[in-house]
């Protein structure tokens, strides 16, 4: 996972809080032609509700339908109750992906990444596109 993904080759603290999320049973991975493709991390810490944390799919799988699986089933296995997730301003490939699963804008944290505001998702409805 640290090899797949895009910080955590320059941040250490990226790999050690990737084996954190692993030991506390919070990941969820997505394959492809039995290679680790991506990975999802979801949690309850958000207000008590489940949140998606991260979002993590190889850069030369990208756009292959990876991140869009992984997010389907993050809805799955939330069916019935609400599912946040978020991803900054500049980051315009994610809030298409979020839109086109069924996620809306809600929200807005600024001061997190100076000058590139988190915008916060909630997943709408059950009847994903």
């Amino acid at each position: 996972m640290i090899a797949l993904d895009s910080i955590a080759a320059d941040d250490p603290r990226r790999a050690a809080q990737i084996g954190q999320w692993l030991a506390d049973g919070h990941m969820h991975v997505a394959e492809l032609d039995g290679t680790l493709a991506g990975y999802r991390v979801q949690h309850r810490h958000f207000f008590g509700e489940a949140f998606i944390e991260m979002l993590m799919v190889a850069p030369p799988l990208r756009r292959h339908g990876i991140g869009r699986a992984l997010l389907l089933h993050a809805t799955s296995i939330s069916a019935g109750t609400r599912l946040f997730t978020s991803t900054n301003q500049s980051n315009a490939s994610m809030q298409r992906l979020l839109t086109a699963t069924g996620f809306v804008q809600c929200g807005i944290v600024h001061g997190l990444d100076e000058g590139d505001p988190e915008l916060i998702y909630r997943f709408a409805t059950d009847d994903v596109r």
